[in-house]
Formats: C-alpha cells, structure tokens, sequence
C-alpha cells in the first residue's frame, strides 16, 4: 500500500502521533485508539518516550533487536531480533503491541544491555525468511 493511500485513510489522531511515512496498519478488529495509546512509548520515534521498537516499513509490524552480555540469555551470539505481526486478520493488533511491551520487560529482567542501532543485515535477514517461508498461516501446497 502506498504511503499516500495510507494518508487518505488515517485518521487524524494517527496523523499527529506518527510520521506521514511510518503509520501504523491495523489488523481488522483492533481498537485504534486504545492500541495506539499502548503502541506510542514503545517506539523509538516517539519524542522523549525512550522506547526502542520501530514500526516495519509498510506499517504492519513492530520490530527491534535486542543485545545482552553473552549468548547465554539470548539464542543465538549475544543479539535477538524479534519482529511482531499479526497474519491473520492481517496487520498490527493489540496482541502484537503487548508482546513488545512484554520483551521489553523480560529483557530489562535478564540484564539487556544498551544496544547499537539496528544493522541493516538484521533486518534483511529477516525480510528474506519471511518471503520464502510464505504465510506460515496457510497449508502449503505440494
């Protein structure tokens, strides 16, 4: 969806909150005005709010990395990434914006360290396993 379609359906209160280029997109079912609320300290663009996620370029996802001591309190090296999205209804729901707030409170209680911007590999990372992984909501065909 381009950026000026997302400008013709944004409300006004979402207009104020968020740059023009990175709106939040909202799964279908999801109250805007309490998930805005909720949405608003976590990110990183968010004046004074301290928050550490940004939404994903086409709005649908919240995203961050997180860096800790060793790679004992993360999977894999000292780095996690996490990407939070709602597939089905497609876009961001509420349960996405809670789980970000929830990360946020499980890595402050196993020691994160104070993180260097995101790399862009990470995120490119991300993105190619995503488009071949597919819908992971929908059966695949064989």
């Amino acid at each position: 969806m381009s950026v000026a379609r997302i400008r013709a359906f944004a409300r006004p209160a979402l207009t104020k909150r968020f740059s023009s280029t990175m709106q939040p997109i909202f799964s279908p079912g999801t109250k805007e005005s309490a998930t805005t609320a909720a949405l608003t300290p976590l990110l990183a663009s968010s004046a004074g709010s301290g928050g550490k996620w940004t939404l994903t370029a086409n709005g649908e996802a919240l995203e961050r990395s997180f860096t800790f001591k060793n790679f004992a309190k993360t999977w894999v090296y000292n780095t996690t990434f996490i990407r939070w999205t709602t597939h089905n209804p497609k876009g961001l729901s509420d349960k996405d914006v809670r789980l970000a707030s929830l990360c946020d409170s499980i890595a402050r209680d196993f020691g994160e360290l104070d993180a260097e911007s995101l790399s862009c590999e990470v995120r490119a990372r991300a993105d190619a396993a995503i488009s071949k992984s597919g819908d992971c909501c929908k059966p695949k065909r064989t």
